[in-house]
């Protein structure tokens, strides 16, 4: 139920979940056969409320394929562009990533990075105010965000929607652009998580009550990221991700 909290918080939330849990099960010392399953039915309840949260624009992408949107289609077109670029820097990552998850120092620095991403794009932002449309390079430039997120202290909410600020995009197409790209990277992940599944080493019915907790709190949490990024609120998750850095670099 405490992994439940973390994840649903932290996935959303420009702070890591990676990052978080990787410290919540340092800490609590959580075995390597009961981390990989909990983890999958986490991220499945996190990947629903991701779902809800954001159906009308899944709605306008189904209306693209199948009714001929014009908008669908362009948003479909920057999703799949995005989620390319994404999957094609993860999978070129992937043993660099593994390494860093048994490492909290590795932790901190990224977590330091994400705090430095966060403060920087509102500075700028604030001082531009620029609401640009998405065109394709701003959409590559989301889905490299998000392929580099994969490192466990990187927040992927955090560093997309710096991203999409950083290129011009306004504030409420950042924040809602960055977790609408996340879907099909938060599928494809949770499924190669899933294959490797080899038994439940606790009860499914305490599985399915944590992903049903991670769901709500995840819900929440999306709501408020939107917030606080049109509310220009991003400075106080700089400087809790500073803070959190701080405190694995000294656990490390």
């Amino acid at each position: 139920m405490l992994l439940a909290v973390v994840q649903g918080l932290t996935e959303f939330l420009p702070v890591s979940s990676s990052g978080h849990l990787a410290l919540v099960e340092h800490w609590l010392k959580i075995p390597p056969e009961l981390r990989l399953t909990v983890t999958v039915f986490l991220h499945f309840g996190t990947l629903l409320a991701l779902l809800i949260y954001f159906h009308s624009e899944l709605g306008l992408m189904v209306r693209g394929v199948f009714k001929g949107d014009r908008e669908g289609q362009k948003l479909l077109g920057y999703v799949i562009l995005a989620n390319i670029a994404t999957a094609v820097l993860a999978l070129s990552l992937e043993k660099k990533v593994e390494q860093a998850f048994g490492a909290l120092r590795f932790v901190a620095v990224f977590l330091l990075l994400t705090a430095l991403l966060l403060f920087v794009s509102e500075q700028l932002s604030t001082k531009r105010q620029s609401n640009h449309p998405i065109v394709w390079w701003r959409a590559l430039l989301v889905g490299i965000a998000q392929g580099l997120a994969v490192f466990p202290g990187l927040s992927r909410s955090g560093t997309t929607i710096a991203f999409g600020l950083l290129c011009g995009l306004g504030r409420e197409q950042a924040g809602r652009f960055a977790f609408v790209v996340g879907i099909p990277a938060m599928l494809g992940a949770n499924l190669m998580e899933a294959r490797e599944i080899a038994g439940l080493p606790v009860g499914l019915v305490q599985l399915l009550i944590s992903a049903l907790t991670a769901f709500v709190v995840g819900w929440l949490a999306i709501h408020w990221t939107l917030k606080a990024v049109q509310s220009m609120k991003l400075r106080w998750f700089s400087l809790y991700c500073l803070l959190v850095a701080i405190v694995a670099w000294l656990t490390g």
